[in-house]
């Protein structure tokens, strides 16, 4: 079973009020009359959710594979008993599949987060 250790816990209606006030603060003081800055904001803040949803949930699948990918490395320690892996002469493990499909998750996040490389479905101009 995946655990999910994400930030949607703290995230919670309060919290996306509260973006939204204060994005509509942002237009109004921008010129932008105040029932259209509603929208606007009730928009970019739906859109800001979405992406922190799936960046959420992609990190939960990264650190599942982190996981799967310590077990394995368990495992093919296991297999070898006779082995002190606390020398410095131990052999180094493969990296199980598991690792580079975190590795993969890791870095689709973080291109989405710092450059704005972001899924298809989650590309908006104006977030």
């Amino acid at each position: 079973m995946a655990r999910k250790r994400g930030i949607g816990s703290v995230l919670d209606a309060q919290h996306w009020a509260e973006c939204r006030q204060g994005l509509v603060a942002e237009m109004v003081e921008l010129g932008l009359p105040a029932a259209e800055a509603e929208a606007e904001a009730a928009k970019r803040a739906e859109r800001i959710r979405m992406r922190v949803e799936w960046a959420r949930a992609r990190f939960d699948d990264f650190l599942e594979m982190q996981d799967k990918a310590g077990e394995a490395y368990m495992r093919q320690m296991d297999e070898h008993p006779d082995v002190d892996w606390e020398s410095e002469d131990a052999p180094v493990l493969p990296d199980p599949p598991e690792e580079a499909i975190a590795q993969a998750i890791y870095e689709e996040v973080t291109d989405a987060i710092q450059h704005g490389r972001w899924p298809k479905h989650l590309h908006f101009r104006d977030v």
